[in-house]
């Protein structure tokens, strides 16, 4: 019985192979008629071919074209140098503002504003039937406000940190300086103060608090909190600091004699401010309540003028 199984699986077998032959024979023809097609296109003689007819006809002359204007143009400095810079312009504006972002972080946000400025924008000039002049006048103020509104408030920002910081100096300062009286150190006077005063002036303490406990020295710390600002009282506080540590001299006297000159700068600022208000007021003065009282005193008399004549 099996040797009868197997002898009709060995005649299906080449039932199978007979009459599969001719098919296999003509795929394998058709397989290298394509091998040899391919092949000749493959040539460099037949690689034009693969062109299409537009690149055949005007791609030369538009190489030529991109070359001479590459030529005429003028040279530009390394985009990758250009942005480099740039990000480190807004880093820096950004530390100075007091806002912990990454600068790309910014530029995507300052992305994002322009985009929603011009979809605000445009659902405005669909939605409100102006004439076209004002339709373009709105479309631009829409586009200045997604180009310049991020920039703007960063610089607010800035000016806002700062001031703040100058402003908190001086009551910040005696109450390090107390505190470093009654025996602490200057590291726990930086936590005692923090948790008494918030402000610009104690985020800027504890981030040189935090600097401090992973590592850096006092005078690195101080040394970064010179570079994160503009005003020249703190870093005039943060030289005086490094210098009293390098010579030893003790830190309590150092920040007495700066709050006291901190205040004494401050009250000579707000002089100066109220000489220059008296100054600044005859502009709005000139240009606002002199023509209206000039306007209310000679009114009756030139309208009696003209009945007259």
């Amino acid at each position: 019985m099996e040797y009868v199984v197997i002898s009709y699986a060995l005649f299906a077998f080449i039932l199978f192979v007979l009459i599969a032959a001719p098919f296999g024979k003509r795929a394998d023809e058709k397989e290298r008629r394509l091998e040899q097609i391919k092949g000749t296109i493959d040539r460099p003689e037949f690689e034009e071919l693969q062109v299409s007819l537009a690149s055949r006809l005007f791609g030369k002359s538009l190489r030529s074209l991109s070359a001479f204007l590459r030529k005429m143009a003028p040279k530009k400095k390394n985009r990758s140098n250009d942005k480099s810079k740039k990000l480190e312009v807004i880093a820096k504006q950004l530390r100075l503002a007091g806002i912990f972002m990454d600068p790309e972080d910014f530029n995507f946000i300052k992305t994002v504003v322009l985009v929603v400025s011009l979809v605000l924008t445009l659902i405005v000039i669909l939605v409100v039937k102006l004439e076209p002049l004002y339709l373009l006048l709105v479309l631009c103020v829409g586009a200045l406000i997604g180009i310049m509104g991020p920039t703007y408030y960063l610089r607010s920002r800035v000016s806002g940190h700062q001031n703040g910081i100058k402003r908190q100096l001086p009551d910040a300062m005696d109450l390090l300086c107390v505190c470093i009286e009654a025996g602490l150190s200057f590291d726990a006077s930086l936590m005692k103060v923090s948790e008494k005063l918030h402000g610009p002036f104690i985020d800027e303490l504890l981030i040189v608090y935090r600097e401090i406990q992973m590592g850096l020295t006092r005078r690195e710390a101080l040394q970064h909190l010179c570079d994160s600002t503009t005003l020249d009282e703190l870093k005039t506080f943060s030289s005086a600091l490094i210098q009293a540590e390098q010579l030893g001299i003790p830190i309590n006297n150092v920040m007495h004699s700066q709050s006291e000159q901190l205040r004494l700068e401050r009250s000579q600022q707000a002089k100066e401010k109220g000489n220059k208000a008296s100054i600044k007021m005859l502009i709005p003065m000139l240009l606002f309540i002199f023509p209206v009282i000039f306007i209310i005193l000679m009114g009756p008399s030139v309208l009696k003028i003209i009945d007259t004549f």
